[in-house]
């Protein structure tokens, strides 16, 4: 049996390839077939897929450990791992018939998607016909499924229902134009007119509240957790490793850069010596309050972990997390020098990928925070939690 130890020296001996692409993938809008393969072949896309089916069902400490080692090089490759990794834990949660259709070929999906509403689903026998578009679906080069979410036509109560189909009945409409995540290809899709069977339908309650089919399928309490605090240790280790290698590089900088307007070195500084010390110190902080979240996911009360107030306090955290590392982010960026918004300095690429991630409908500040707030006050939350 493959070990954490294991995957994350994989991550590691394949980061370098994954900066050497950085680049390149940034003007091919999507990360390079070759390091999607690296990904595939290093067994990462089944750390979360049940052993029944091959899969390693490892916890999340351990996909968030093996994202950090690619995202300081990155932001765009380790995104769209993270999700490729999280997303075959979703299937998990999917009814049997569509787990063992999804992961019978060879044990895993590259699946994209988003729980948005975007379609509508009108009831036919055994199943709906699904219409409609959606937005955001990182990793569309290479998808093999999707998930998507749509609105059950002609129910008596609103019911959002999430639910996955097959990348050959769906329209890649390859519209990914954007100033950050360039190369996560989170294109626009159009699913028009497909039979979606029933086995392929969960309803959102049911997944966000860990009380999806899969966790009656399988006995591992990993199964029972609710969708957003696992989607959220998806997508936290991209921003912590985002910062650090903002760092990083901007620690190199520090050492050889020589300003042109003074022939000072940039080291001998104060300010930069201050600055720098001070971006050190909040990147192993951010660390630790990404141990942190791991820790407080992995061993919390499953059953209170399915509260809505144990979820919205878990998204205001991680909010708050992602708030700091942007912050962080940019302090790096005002000490440096202009020639690191040159287009092949990485540097530039985490500040313009990280302040983009700092407004995503899971990691805004001010939605998470409004959420929190409303559930402490005896009110619903605005968003999901």
């Amino acid at each position: 049996m493959v070990t954490k130890q294991e995957l994350v020296g994989r991550a590691r001996e394949i980061a370098p390839m994954v900066a050497e692409k950085a680049g390149e993938d940034e003007i091919e809008g999507k990360v390079s077939d070759s390091i999607v393969d690296a990904f595939c072949d290093a067994g990462f896309m089944k750390i979360f897929v049940p052993k029944v089916y091959g899969g390693y069902e490892m916890e999340p400490d351990v996909m968030a450990e093996v994202v950090k080692e690619i995202s300081p090089y990155s932001t765009s490759a380790a995104w769209i791992l993270a999700f490729y990794i999280g997303h075959n834990f979703l299937h998990a949660l999917w009814p049997k018939e569509s787990q063992d259709e999804v992961f019978g070929p060879r044990g895993f999906s590259l699946t994209p998607g988003t729980s948005a509403p975007g379609y509508k689903l009108t009831p036919v026998e055994g199943g709906y016909i699904a219409k409609g578009k959606s937005s955001w679906n990182s990793g569309s080069a290479r998808a093999e499924w999707y998930m998507n979410g749509g609105m059950v036509e002609g129910a008596e109560k609103p019911e959002l229902m999430l639910f996955m189909t097959p990348a050959s009945d769906v329209q890649v409409l390859g519209n990914w134009d954007v100033a950050g995540m360039r190369a996560t290809s989170s294109c626009d899709i159009a699913i028009d007119g497909v039979f979606v069977p029933d086995h392929q339908c969960v309803p959102a309650a049911q997944i966000l509240e860990g009380k999806s089919p899969g966790a009656r399928v399988h006995t591992n309490p990993m199964y029972s957790m609710p969708m957003v605090p696992l989607i959220q240790c998806e997508v936290l280790p991209v921003i912590v490793g985002g910062f650090q290698g903002a760092v990083r590089e901007f620690h190199k900088a520090a050492k050889d850069r020589i300003q042109l307007h003074t022939f000072e070195k940039a080291s001998e500084k104060q300010s930069v010596q201050i600055r720098l010390g001070k971006a050190l110190t909040d990147s192993a902080l951010a660390d630790d309050m990404l141990r942190n979240y791991i820790d407080l996911v992995m061993n919390m009360d499953k059953e209170e972990l399915k509260t809505v107030e144990a979820r919205a306090a878990i998204r205001a955290r991680v909010a708050a997390i992602t708030d700091f590392c942007a912050n962080g982010v940019n302090e790096v960026m005002k000490g440096s020098s202009a020639s690191v918004f040159r287009n092949d300095h990485p540097l530039q690429r985490v500040f313009r990928d990280i302040n983009m991630l700092r407004v995503h409908g899971y990691l805004d500040l001010e939605t998470g925070s409004q959420a929190l707030g409303r559930v402490a006050l005896g009110m619903p939350p605005q968003c999901v939690v």
